[in-house]
């Protein structure tokens, strides 16, 4: 799962793949018996835009009907639940040690200030590196599954800190940024 992702979520895993202190199983069976350890197939089938006896059946073995779009959400349902004490302690030793929490984006953003809403139709390509607040913040909402919004939102509100007005007193600061449209996101830690 190296490609290139619109979504913070997926970037956010794929990076903590980095700090994995084991490898994912490779084959759909094996992934899909580790899945339905923690939960059962009714739960984990809409997720894969599958019906849970079909599950059920590839995690036996029987892969018929088992295409690739399947399996690109099975890895990345990997991705999202493999190792998650490693993953805790790698954000935490991140984050206790100043860590550098760095975000490479191309998008799109919107700016609210007191005078109203501005679109700005450029896409930016920035690399910033995210206040801790902002880090700890990130983390703490991808370990409870936070949602897309919430995700994009603090990243938002990190940009705007690291890039947008990180000359500014605190008192001028008050306008807030949105990521509108984004195109690309990588992390690095």
């Amino acid at each position: 799962m190296a490609h290139p992702s619109t979504s913070v979520a997926e970037a956010l895993d794929v990076a903590d793949a980095r700090h994995w202190t084991r490898r994912p199983p490779v084959r759909p069976a094996t992934r899909l018996r580790h899945l339905l350890r923690d939960q059962d197939a009714a739960d984990l089938a809409p997720r894969l835009f599958a019906y849970p006896d079909a599950v059920t059946r590839w995690a036996a073995g029987d892969t018929v009907g088992l295409n690739p779009a399947h399996r690109t959400l099975i890895e990345r349902e990997i991705y999202r639940t493999w190792q998650p004490d490693a993953r805790r302690r790698a954000h935490q030793q991140i984050l206790h040690h100043d860590g550098c929490v760095t975000v490479q984006l191309h998008a799109r953003f919107t700016y609210t200030t007191s005078c109203g809403e501005f679109h700005d139709p450029r896409v930016r390509p920035l690399t910033e590196d995210l206040p801790t607040v902002h880090a700890r913040a990130l983390f703490d909402a991808r370990h409870r599954d936070a949602d897309e919004d919430e995700l994009r939102c603090i990243l938002a509100d990190g940009i705007g800190e690291a890039y947008f007005f990180h000359a500014l007193p605190a008192d001028q600061q008050q306008a807030a940024v949105a990521i509108s449209d984004l195109h690309f996101v990588q992390f690095h830690y």
